[in-house]
């Protein structure tokens, strides 16, 4: 070998000598037989370490051929923590490189550990977690998806199509960081559910490159508040309802009250109650502006064949819902509000329907008291006005009548010989007879004449707008229609007939209801004196005789 190619044969000897004594981990240079025929300081702390149960393994892993085969790395149980590089070397030699594995080991199991935690914290806080590019495409889903969708579903698609309410902003292709935003998302069923999520932009030396986030479905959690809500409004509702109606004394300004708290409470801008009678909605009470009512023949059809109902007309949105009571359907709450300020949600109708049920009640106790009024104020064997009823109105129409310039007549009538109808045929058949005359009398009557049964066989009949002499004529033609009463007659010699007396009262009035009645009954009774079946007329207020 020439003196050049010495020197870099020392040289390279020298470097390679240098290198093995400064490798930072254990080096050993395993010869024929497994005998260590070189190490370095850390070799040696090995070599003592392991003893012969470490050379042993190493003679096994070297085997005869070492020598032949390329570098490999094994890992040695004599050496536990450590992995073992064998490097072939000349002359059969083989040079183990013994590195220690534990750091790396416990480094790579602390961040599985730690991608666990983070994976499964993620998880338990957020329903799914997603990336987005800068075209608001999802680059990134976690593995279990979101409402149906799997992740290789939405992976390459925008967000925005999954948006269910094209009015929200996209908060997946979000510039600005938040928490706790909010936005309808389609389900894979065509659903939608209600999303919480937080999120981040992301950018790239100061370019957005899409935004990171979690989501988690709040449905069922703002299902609960609505219902809350729902039901906290109802209570302040109904109690103030109750606080309200209970104030009321009548019946009516109580079902005013009610459609009054109700509508204000549900943003309305008008309302109205209705009662069914005889088939049909009639109005009951009102509040708000009236506009609606030009509907109201749509609207009580609609709440007589579905319950409950949500219309469009003009420019309203309308909601109803039947009243009901003991499963009867009473009548209905009706409410509505400009269609500017949106249609009615569907918590309000549920609230309405709720209102309904109690309305039910309150519209059954009215017709009850209607009917107990009437009860009270009516004959119970024809139907017209009791003696009491008939003053009290009387004295109403009385007031009336005397700041007007319109006369009245009353009819004083008294039945002649109906004892012996009694006597001789008995009750059943004068209670037919008085029903006859009572016939007689809505014949001769209008809708605002009031007739009556003063008691027994007496009866009235107020009749506004006529003069002495139209009353005398209607008188007369009373007295030809009651030939019909003959036929009840208990003695044919004393045949069943009628006495009218007949009284004036012009304006300006000189009497009381109780003088002005009394002049007829006067008049009725010198109409029987004078041999019955006829007409005699009250002298005038003021004279010596009345």
């Amino acid at each position: 070998m020439g003196s050049r190619e010495g020197y870099r044969a020392t040289a390279t000897l020298a470097f390679a000598s240098a290198a093995f004594r400064g490798f930072p981990g254990a080096a050993v240079v395993i010869g024929p037989g497994a005998a260590a025929s070189a190490l370095n300081r850390a070799g040696e702390s090995v070599m003592a370490q392991g003893g012969e149960a470490l050379r042993l393994a190493l003679a096994a892993a070297v085997g005869e051929k070492a020598a032949s085969v390329p570098a490999r790395a094994l890992e040695l149980a004599a050496l536990p923590g450590r992995e073992v590089l064998l490097v072939p070397l000349a002359d059969r030699r083989v040079l183990a490189l013994i590195r220690d594995t534990a750091l790396a080991h416990n480094l790579r199991d602390a961040l599985i550990e730690s991608r666990q935690r983070y994976k499964g914290l993620v998880e338990i806080f957020s329903d799914f977690a997603w990336e987005t590019d800068e075209a608001g495409r999802f680059v990134f889903v976690s593995a279990k998806g979101v409402l149906g969708w799997s992740a290789d579903a939405l992976l390459g698609r925008a967000a925005a199509e999954f948006l269910a309410d094209a009015t929200e902003s996209n908060l997946f292709a979000t510039r600005v960081p938040f928490e706790d935003g909010e936005a309808w998302f389609r389900g894979a069923d065509g659903s939608s559910a209600r999303l919480g999520i937080s999120a981040v932009p992301l950018e790239v030396d100061g370019r957005y490159v899409g935004a990171r986030g979690i989501c988690r479905d709040l449905t069922a959690a703002r299902a609960r508040d609505d219902a809350l809500a729902r039901a906290q409004l109802r209570e302040r509702l109904f109690t103030h309802l109750l606080r309200a109606m209970r104030d009321e004394l009548e019946p009516d300004a109580a079902l005013a009250t009610a459609v009054k708290a109700t509508g204000l409470a549900l943003g309305a801008a008008g309302g109205l109650i209705l009662r069914l009678v005889s088939g049909r909605m009639v109005p009951v009470t009102s509040w708000g502006e009236m506009t609606a009512g030009v509907h109201l023949e749509r609207i009580g059809a609609a709440l007589r064949d579905a319950d409950p109902v949500a219309l469009t007309l003009s420019a309203w949105h309308v909601i109803g819902c039947q009243a009901r009571y003991r499963k009867e359907n009473q009548g209905a709450i009706v409410l509505w509000r400009d269609q500017q300020d949106g249609a009615f949600p569907e918590a309000d109708r549920a609230l309405l329907a709720d209102v309904a049920d109690q309305l039910g009640v309150a519209i059954a106790q009215v017709a009850q008291h209607e009917r107990m009024l009437m009860l009270s104020r009516t004959d119970p064997l024809t139907g017209l006005l009791n003696r009491r009823a008939f003053f009290e109105e009387l004295e109403r129409r009385f007031r009336r009548l005397d700041r007007g310039a319109r006369p009245a007549v009353l009819l004083y009538i008294d039945m002649d010989n109906f004892k012996q109808v009694n006597d001789r045929h008995g009750h059943r058949v004068g209670d037919e007879a008085i029903h006859e005359l009572c016939r007689l009398l809505q014949q001769n009557s209008r809708g605002g004449d009031l007739a009556a049964r003063l008691g027994g066989d007496e009866f009235a009949l107020w009749i506004e707008g006529l003069n002495r002499r139209s009353g005398r004529e209607r008188a007369e033609a009373l007295l030809a229609g009651a030939g019909v009463l003959a036929k009840y007659s208990g003695d044919l010699a004393q045949p069943l007939g009628i006495s009218v007396g007949v009284a004036i009262a012009e304006p300006p009035l000189a009497e009381t209801p109780e003088q002005f009645v009394a002049r007829a009954d006067a008049a009725m009774y010198r109409a029987k004196e004078s041999g019955k079946g006829t007409i005699v007329e009250a002298v005038p207020p003021g004279t010596a005789a009345a």
